[in-house]
C-alpha cells in the first residue's frame, strides 16, 4: 500500500513537470514571435509640428440682396395732375418735387387768409397803441391839466374823427369788394352748370342706346340698368318710371334739375345757384351710378364701349368740377366774413378811439377828480382787455393761414429720401383721388428705393448664431459676379427665432460697405461672416485633440537621439478658438515646435 502511494506521487510529479516544460516552450515561442513581428512591422505615427499662425473663424450662409429703404407715395387730397417732374429710373434727392396737383383754388384761399392775418395784425398794433394812449392819459390825469394838453386833446379828437371816417369808408369798400368776389364765385359756378346737366343728359341717352341694343327684358342686367336709369332720369330730368324709355323720349325731357338750371341761368340769384349746385351734384351722382350699372360685356361693340367709358370720364370730371365750385363758394364766404369782421372791428376801434379822445378833452377842460382818475384807470384795463382779445384774433388768423398752407403742401409730392424712381403711375391731366375715396385709382402713384443703399438678409442656424455680433465684417460674392468679392458689415441680428422648414433660425442683415452699380435688388449672395480672428497663436488640427476622463489631451512624440527610440506621451491642454478650416487654438499644454501625433498607424 505504501509503495503504491509513493508510485502515485512520482507519477503525478512527472506529469506536472512535463506540463510546466510545455508551457515554458509556448511562452518562449510567443515572445519570439512578438519580437520578430515588431522588428519586421514597427508602429508608425503621423505627426505635425505645432506652429504659430493666424486663426480665422467664419460662418458661411446664403442670402438675398434687398434695398435698405423703399417707399410708396400717393396724395392725401384729390385734384388734377398739373406737372410731373421725374420718370422711372431717375435719381432724386430728399425734398425734391416729384408731382404737383392743380392748386389755384387753394392758393387763392391762402392769399385771402394772409390778407386776413395782416389785417388782424394791423388791428393789433392799433390796440397796442390804444393801451399806450390810455396809459399816457392816466398819467396826465394824475399830473393835472395844462393849456397845451387841452390843445393836444382837441387835436386828438379831430384825428379820431378822421380815423373813424376812414374806417367806415374802408368797411363800405370791403363790403362792396366781398360782394363782388362772392358774385363772381357764384357766376363761375353758374356758368358750369348748363354743361354739367347737358353732359349728364347725353350720358343717359348713351345708356338708353346701349340698353335697347343689348339689355332689354331678357338680359341678365336688364333690371339693374332700368332701376339705376329711372332714378337718374327722375333726378336729372324730373321724369318718373323712365327705366325703359328710349333715348328719343329722354332727349325731349327738360324738367327736374335740368330745367332748374335753365331757370337759374335765366334769372340767377345766389340762393338759386346754390340750390342748383346741390341738385346738379346729386343728379350727376345718380347718372354715374346708372353708367356703372351698364356692364362692359363682350356684347358691346368697340364704339359702344368707348362711348360708355367717355361718358364715365365726363361725369367724373363734372362731379369734381361742381364739388370744386361748392368749395370755392364756401371758402369765399368764409374769407369775406373774416374781411368784413376785421373792417367792422376797425370801425369799432375808431369809434372807441374817438369816444376816448372826446372824453379826454372833456376831462382836460373840466379838471380831474379822483373819480375821473379811477375811470381812466378802468379805460386802461379795458384797452388791455381789447388788446388781449385782438391777440387771440391774430393767432386765429395765422392758424387759418397755416391750415391753407398745409392744404397747399398736400398738392405736392416730395421725395422723403435720396433714391431712384421705380414706379410712376400718374399722368398730366389725370384726376387723382385719395386712398379713402370710393373711386377706383391705382395706388401708389410713385415708388422709390434708396439709391445704392443695398443690404442682405440671411438666416443663421441656431448652432452658429451665438458667434454673430453686430459689427462683424463679411466677404460676399454674388452669383451674377462670382469672381468679384465685396465687403459688408453685420447691422442687425434678430433676437427672435424664425422657423424655416420647421428648423429655428435667426434673421441677420448685412450692409454693403461701398456702393457699386453692379449690385441689384434680388441677387443671391454667398456670405462668409468673420466672427473671430487671432494672430500668432499655436494651433493644431482638431482631430489631434482627444477626450479622456473629462479632459482634453494631445499626444506628443518625443525622440531619444541617443537610443533612437520615439516615445509618445499624453498631455492635458486648454483649447480656445476653433477655425473654419478645422484647426483649434491651444492656449495651454504644448509649445511651439512640439511634434503632435495626429494619427497612429498600428
Amino acid at each position: 500500500m505504501h509503495q503504491q502511494k509513493q508510485l502515485h506521487k512520482k507519477t503525478k510529479f512527472y506529469k506536472n513537470k512535463k506540463l510546466m516544460i510545455f508551457l515554458g516552450i509556448v511562452a518562449m515561442s510567443i515572445a519570439t514571435f512578438i519580437y520578430y513581428s515588431q522588428k519586421e512591422a514597427p508602429i508608425t505615427y503621423d505627426t505635425i509640428v505645432a506652429e504659430k499662425s493666424e486663426l480665422i473663424q467664419e460662418v458661411s450662409v446664403t442670402g438675398k440682396v434687398e434695398p435698405s429703404q423703399s417707399v410708396d407715395l400717393s396724395f392725401e387730397t384729390s385734384g388734377r395732375v398739373s406737372a410731373i417732374y421725374v420718370d422711372v429710373g431717375d435719381q432724386v434727392k430728399k425734398g425734391q418735387e416729384l408731382l404737383r396737383l392743380n392748386s389755384a383754388d387753394v392758393q387763392a384761399m391762402l392769399n385771402q387768409a394772409y390778407a386776413g392775418a395782416n389785417s388782424a395784425k394791423a388791428q393789433l398794433q392799433q390796440y397796442e397803441a390804444g393801451v399806450r394812449s390810455q396809459e399816457a392819459k392816466l398819467a396826465e390825469l394824475k399830473q393835472g391839466t395844462r393849456p397845451e394838453e387841452i390843445q393836444i386833446a382837441e387835436t386828438n379828437v379831430s384825428n379820431a374823427e378822421e380815423a373813424l371816417s376812414d374806417a367806415e369808408k374802408n368797411l363800405e369798400s370791403v363790403k362792396n369788394k366781398t360782394a363782388v368776389d362772392l358774385s363772381n364765385a357764384y357766376s363761375s359756378a353758374l356758368n358750369s352748370l348748363p354743361s354739367a346737366v347737358t353732359k349728364a343728359k347725353s350720358a343717359l341717352i348713351i345708356i338708353s342706346d346701349i340698353q335697347y341694343a343689348h339689355f332689354v327684358n331678357s338680359s341678365l342686367y336688364s333690371n339693374q340698368i332700368e332701376s339705376a336709369k329711372a332714378i337718374a332720369v327722375q333726378s336729372l330730368l324730373g321724369a318718373f318710371n323712365a327705366g325703359k324709355w328710349t333715348s328719343e323720349f329722354i332727349s325731349r325731357e327738360n324738367g327736374g334739375t335740368f330745367g332748374l338750371v335753365q331757370q337759374v341761368v335765366a334769372n340767377p340769384t345766389n340762393d338759386k345757384i346754390a340750390e342748383a349746385l346741390i341738385k346738379t351734384l346729386n343728379a350727376l351722382e345718380k347718372v354715374k351710378t346708372a353708367l356703372d350699372s351698364v356692364p362692359s360685356t363682350s356684347e358691346l361693340t368697340a364704339t359702344e364701349k368707348l362711348n360708355l367709358d367717355t361718358e364715365k370720364i365726363n361725369i367724373n370730371t363734372q362731379i369734381t368740377a361742381v364739388q370744386g365750385y361748392n368749395q370755392t363758394i364756401s371758402a369765399t364766404e368764409v374769407g369775406n366774413q373774416n374781411l368784413i369782421s376785421t373792417a367792422e372791428a376797425g370801425v369799432n376801434t375808431a369809434k372807441n378811439a374817438l369816444l376816448t379822445a372826446q372824453n379826454n378833452l372833456s376831462l382836460k377842460k373840466a379838471g380831474y377828480t379822483q373819480e375821473q382818475i379811477k375811470a381812466q384807470e378802468a379805460m386802461v384795463e379795458q384797452a388791455k382787455a381789447n388788446l388781449a382779445s385782438q391777440k387771440a384774433m391774430v393767432n386765429q388768423a395765422y392758424a387759418n393761414v397755416q391750415q391753407y398752407q398745409a392744404q397747399l403742401e398736400k398738392t405736392v409730392l416730395r421725395a422723403p429720401m435720396d433714391g431712384i424712381v421705380t414706379k410712376m403711375e400718374a399722368k398730366v391731366g389725370e384726376i387723382i383721388f385719395p386712398s379713402s375715396s370710393t373711386y377706383e385709382i391705382q395706388i401708389p402713384l410713385i415708388s422709390l428705393i434708396g439709391e445704392g443703399n443695398f443690404e442682405m438678409e440671411a438666416n443663421i442656424a441656431e448652432i452658429d448664431i451665438a458667434k454673430i455680433k453686430i459689427g462683424n465684417t463679411a466677404k460676399v460674392t454674388l452669383d451674377a459676379y462670382s469672381e468679384v468679392e465685396f465687403t459688408a458689415t453685420v447691422t442687425f441680428v434678430d433676437p427672435a427665432e424664425t422657423y424655416v422648414e420647421g428648423i429655428p433660425t435667426y434673421r441677420v442683415k448685412l450692409q454693403f460697405d461701398e456702393q457699386d452699380e453692379r449690385i441689384k435688388s434680388g441677387m443671391t449672395a454667398n456670405i462668409d461672416i468673420l466672427t473671430a480672428k487671432k494672430e500668432d497663436v499655436i494651433s493644431i488640427p482638431q482631430r489631434s485633440v482627444i477626450s479622456k476622463d473629462n479632459m482634453k489631451l494631445v499626444r506628443i512624440a518625443e525622440e531619444n537621439n541617443d537610443e533612437g527610440i520615439t516615445t509618445i506621451k499624453e498631455v492635458e491642454v486648454l483649447t480656445g478658438l476653433k477655425s473654419s478650416d478645422g484647426r483649434v487654438e491651444i492656449i495651454k499644454g504644448i509649445q511651439e515646435g512640439d511634434k503632435i501625433v495626429t494619427n497612429i498607424n498600428d
